[in-house]
């Protein structure tokens, strides 16, 4: 006989709920690099070193405090 839950939604246990998808805002110097990258002014090469840079660069040297990660509830598909 040919298993039926092929193709089925699977159900969660009563009282679960899917684990929330965490959102990473961007800081203002990981702004600058994207949007410096999306104007044509730094080659795609560069932009994973640069970004890298912008995240370890500590908020007070920027002057505003970095953006907390943010939980979004999961989209039920």
């Amino acid at each position: 006989m040919q298993d039926r839950t092929s193709g089925r939604r699977k159900h969660l246990p009563m009282g679960r709920k899917p684990t929330p998808v965490v959102v990473h805002r961007l800081s203002l110097a990981e702004q600058r690099v994207l949007t410096s990258f999306l104007s044509g002014r730094m080659p795609a090469g560069q932009l994973h070193a640069e970004l890298e840079r912008a995240r370890l660069t500590p908020a007070a040297a920027t002057g505003v405090p970095a953006p907390a990660a943010t939980r979004v509830p999961a989209v039920a598909a």
